[in-house]
């Protein structure tokens, strides 16, 4: 600190000062000191901030822009020309009044310049958008810092004798501390303030051992749970139940909570104010199915969100799925106003976000992959190694294999010919990119999955479907361009590891049966499998592969065992209309389970539409049965959006 007795920057003086004066010049060295201090953090704070986030300083163009950061050398330029000034002459007091005040002026419209556009921003991405509060800081604690000086140096004349030669080391008094710890408590304050805007909530628990999945229902629900979703004008809110590794876990608009399977009760939870984004499908910005806002580990073990923070990028959050805790946070470097959202993808291990795969055990950056890396695969005319005229890349799915990473899928029809319009447009033949998720840059192109009526294959628990004989399937699909004689056809398919596939494990391949093709459901436990649909009829799933016990359900199997992974994804959930509940039905047409309507608030003969159809998550402890729906409020003229889980297994 430079509180010291004797002032190294005063002239020397002719008359002797009070004690008050010296109280006063040395509470100004405190305030200096502490100032000083408070803008060299707030700098080197900003500066971190910037190099972690993404266009920082670059906002809309309707909106203010901030200065930039060279702009915090106009106060201590202001300062530095009325040292130098005061070395060559005495200046008088108004000169001295009218350099105070120029150095606060500059000091505070500076301030503003960076405060309004982050207050802006912040309120917009409702979070805290980084840097712009830590130079507003900066350029006002640089402002006090030089008014102070400019005081200081005022009171040259407080020595009643000449300055000493000898250079002493500085020696704080009470004053000159007071004022410094006084300044740093301000500072302090004001740079937690904008730290703490729209500061994430969570509530964490401690781990329990995960039950069993059932397999089976219950006679009626077991219990019934209710949240409300605010009703900001979508008609289609985010809001949809995913399995965890202790339970249900459910996520809405801000982040996720896990529920009690015995209870329905809320055990962690993580929010925060801004928007969640969709992860990569595209069919996802036609959906709010949670798992288009959330990617979980194949084990289940963590949960990774994304928040939407405009140009900044995406913050991406790891969470424990069994206490809620929060594994850490990484900034995707990746603007989420884009057409699709953020291409990230989770393993058992690793999660991978752009070109940078992070460990899912502390946040640690494994690899970077080069910008080379799929050079060769994404070659607009590359496709594959047959010969397939035309064809389409897709991204990874956001849960890759155990130990594996999918970069994406090249897709195209055998049947497509080069130069004539196609009559079937819908994709028969993908190629996967796949590599250890240990050595990321180990690729392997593996042809011959089959895709859904999507375009692009399916994948669940780590396995997808592959045909069984390859080239047979191939020439069989170049003889037929009618897509409704494709959907007729039958080949020999079989579930497929996707570590296997990359060379990561030995998993033996499982015979599904002669089908057609796999069906696109996300929310499923189980692969479901298309047979050949009749003509002029459409396909339904005649197959379903459970990944965790490697296991084939059949249809007739499922009419006769009444339990299991895939008699529970076989049954179709009606959508409910007015107060007639939920059926749960077989594919044999019968009903199952019937759930009554229910609401925390239920209204006088209400409005009511389901958003969606009703839809069973097989989750540790639970079968849930999960339904997102309006209702017409009774309190008012408006709706409400509802999401209500029952408990039944």
């Amino acid at each position: 600190m430079d509180a010291s007795p004797v002032d190294d920057d005063a002239s020397p003086a002719s008359a002797p000062v009070t004690p008050a004066q010296r109280r006063s010049t040395e509470m100004l060295r405190g305030l200096r000191f502490g100032a000083l201090v408070i803008a060299v953090i707030a700098g080197v704070w900003a500066w971190q901030q910037a190099g972690r986030y993404y266009h920082v300083f670059y906002l809309a163009d309707d909106e203010l822009l901030p200065p930039s950061p060279s702009a915090l050398v106009l106060p201590i330029l202001v300062w530095g020309g009325y040292g130098i000034s005061t070395t060559s002459a005495r200046p008088n007091r108004n000169q001295r009044n009218i350099a105070s005040l120029a150095v606060a002026a500059s000091a505070l419209l500076i301030g503003v310049l960076f405060a309004w556009p982050w207050w802006r921003k912040s309120q917009d991405i409702q979070m805290s958008y980084p840097a712009l509060a830590q130079l507003a800081v900066a350029a006002l604690a640089l402002g006090v810092a030089a008014v102070a000086d400019i005081l200081i140096r005022d009171r040259g004349n407080h020595h009643a004798k000449p300055r000493s030669r000898r250079i002493r080391p500085p020696r704080p008094t009470r004053s000159a501390t007071i004022a410094a710890v006084l300044a740093l408590a301000v500072g302090a304050v004001t740079l937690a303030l904008p730290a703490e805007h729209y500061a994430a909530k969570s509530v964490q628990v401690p781990a329990a051992p995960a039950q069993p999945v059932p397999e089976s229902l219950s006679d009626s629900a077991t219990w019934r749970r209710t949240i409300q979703i605010p009703n900001t004008g979508d008609l289609h809110p985010i809001g949809g139940v995913i399995a965890g590794a202790a339970g249900p876990i459910v996520i809405t608009d801000h982040g996720a909570m896990g529920l009690d399977p015995s209870t329905g009760e809320t055990t962690w939870s993580y929010t925060r104010s801004g928007n969640l984004v969709t992860f990569g499908d595209d069919y996802c910005w036609k959906e709010g199915n949670a798992w288009c806002y959330a990617a979980i580990s194949p084990d289940l073990s963590r949960l990774v969100l994304g928040y939407d923070a405009g140009w900044l990028g995406t913050p991406l959050v790891a969470l424990d799925t069994t206490t809620g805790e929060v594994v850490f946070e990484y900034i995707y470097n990746y603007d989420s106003m884009a057409r699709l959202g953020p291409n990230i993808q989770v393993t058992d291990q690793v999660l991978r976000a752009g070109r940078n795969v992070l460990s899912l055990r502390d946040g640690s950056i494994q690899s970077t992959l080069p910008y080379s890396t799929f050079y060769e695969y994404e070659n607009p005319h590359y496709c594959g190694d047959r010969n397939i005229k035309r064809c389409w890349k897709y991204p990874g799915p956001t849960q890759g294999g155990h130990s594996t990473l999918v970069y994406g899928a090249i897709c195209g029809n055998p049947s497509q010919p080069e130069n004539i319009e196609p009559k079937d447009n819908h994709n028969r033949w993908c190629a996967l990119l796949t590599a250890p998720d240990d050595d990321p840059t180990a690729l392997t192109l593996v042809d011959a999955v089959v895709p859904t009526s999507r375009d692009a294959p399916e994948y669940v628990g780590g396995w997808t479907v592959r045909y069984a004989d390859p080239d047979a399937a191939f020439t069989e699909l170049s003889r037929h361009q009618d897509p409704e004689e494709v959907d007729t056809l039958s080949f020999p398919l079989e579930a497929v590891s996707l570590d296997a596939l990359a060379g990561v494990d030995d998993a033996e391949p499982v015979a599904l049966g002669s089908l057609n093709r796999p069906e696109y459901n996300r929310s499923t436990r189980t692969l479901a499998v298309l047979g050949a649909a009749p003509t002029a009829e459409e396909a339904t799933v005649q197959a379903r592969f459970d990944p965790v016990t490697r296991t084939v359900y059949h249809v007739d199997d499922a009419h006769s065992a009444l339990s299991g992974p895939g008699y529970l994804d076989d049954l179709r959930l009606s959508s409910p209309q007015a107060q007639e509940g939920i059926d749960l039905v077989r594919s044999d047409g019968t009903v199952a389970l019937h759930l009554d309507y229910y609401s925390e608030d239920p209204a006088q003969e209400p409005y009511y539409t389901s958003n969606d159809a009703p839809y069973i998550v097989q989750a540790p402890g639970v079968i849930a049965v999960v339904d997102l729906h309006s209702a017409q409020d009774s309190s008012s003229d408006g709706y409400r959006h509802e999401l209500v889980v029952y408990g039944i297994g």
